[in-house]
């Protein structure tokens, strides 16, 4: 069947009205803010097919700008089947299986999109997605540690103490040096980077704060990240 846009806006309404936790956001996404993140479910156009696949997402907020924010998810998850298959959907069976669909994604999900999150709550998914290909085949590269700078500055969200423990962690590890090397970076420039941004909380929390201003953030579904 070929999609067209009216069509299209009824698949995104009919996930809004089953996560009503979330908020329209895009024709294809439904979010909330979180403290420092925004969360939800994107739903992906497949190419050359009438298909389109849910994910889970988290972004950050602390980026300079609602571009860069919502640029690259800090979190992407598939969903899947009970065959353990990808969770595609053709759009002309939508109405059949949304249902099923659904309950899929409710088990699935990491963390709940109601109410208030803990911290530790958050850094476990975060955790848990480490554990996962790609990432999981590098357990000591740049993009590990790329993971590990983000669950600092959320942990940092809700105090210095929090971010100072996980730097401790961040520092014992042994980081793959060529991996930021590749990148033209130090593993020690990078460990100076992250105490800078401990030291200069308050122009994270501005940054946050800045981006939950944005018209299309601001009418966003909210909770709070607390510890």
């Amino acid at each position: 069947m070929a999609v067209d846009k009216l069509f299209k806006k009824q698949v995104i309404e009919d996930w809004q009205l089953a996560f009503p936790q979330l908020t329209k956001f895009s024709q294809d996404k439904i979010y909330k803010t979180v403290g420092p993140v925004v969360m939800g479910i994107e739903l992906v156009k497949l190419p050359y097919t009438d298909e389109y696949r849910p994910h889970f997402v988290i972004y950050p907020l602390w980026k300079e700008g609602i571009a860069k924010t919502l640029d690259i998810p800090i979190v992407l998850m598939q969903y899947y089947n009970d065959k353990r298959l990808q969770l595609n959907i053709a759009y002309d069976r939508h109405s059949t299986i949304l249902h099923e669909a659904v309950e899929l994604i409710i088990k699935q999900t990491p963390i709940s999109f109601t109410g208030d999150i803990m911290l530790e709550d958050l850094l476990s998914v975060l955790n848990d997605y480490s554990k996962i290909p790609p990432l999981s085949a590098a357990p000591n590269s740049f993009s590990q540690a790329s993971l590990w700078a983000d669950k600092l500055k959320i942990a940092l969200y809700i105090s210095k103490d929090r971010a100072k423990r996980l730097l401790d962690e961040i520092e014992k590890k042994q980081w793959d040096q060529k991996s930021f090397h590749n990148r033209n970076i130090t593993i020690q420039s990078w460990l100076t980077s992250l105490n800078e941004i401990i030291s200069n909380r308050a122009d994270l929390i501005k940054q946050i704060e800045i981006n939950k201003q944005d018209k299309k953030i601001a009418k966003l579904a909210s909770s709070e990240l607390v510890p």
